[in-house]
């Protein structure tokens, strides 16, 4: 029988032990009239609510958001890029907040100019 070394049990242990990296994953799509961004945290209902410790507040807005809010975000106008998109999307909702991560459900012509990037 193979016996592991204290050590490597050692850490083995610890980074189970250890909690996962603090962090929202966005799940954000455009409004039906495509001139909005509207995302939601894709959280746990079974979790309860911790809030995270603020990185950093940019003209009142804390971030990390608050994941049990509805975020929003205002076009001009239609948007014609879907890379451009999706670098909006995690700019706006992450910010500089760790563990943060973004993923936009694009209409199908913004598809291929998010896959070229």
């Amino acid at each position: 029988m193979a016996r592991l070394s204290p050590l490597v049990l050692g850490f083995t242990l610890a980074a189970l032990a250890a909690p996962a990296a603090a962090g929202t994953h966005w799940l954000c799509g455009l409004s039906a009239d495509l001139t909005r961004l509207v995302c939601v945290a894709d959280t746990d209902p079974l979790e309860p609510d911790a809030p995270e410790a603020t990185t950093a507040a940019v003209r009142g807005t804390r971030f990390p958001l608050d994941p049990r809010q509805r975020w929003v975000v205002d076009f001009w106008s239609p948007p014609t890029e879907g890379a451009s998109v999706e670098f909006l999307a995690r700019a706006t909702l992450c910010y500089r907040s760790p563990g943060c991560s973004v993923s936009v459900a694009l209409p199908a012509y913004l598809q291929a100019t998010a896959a070229r990037r």
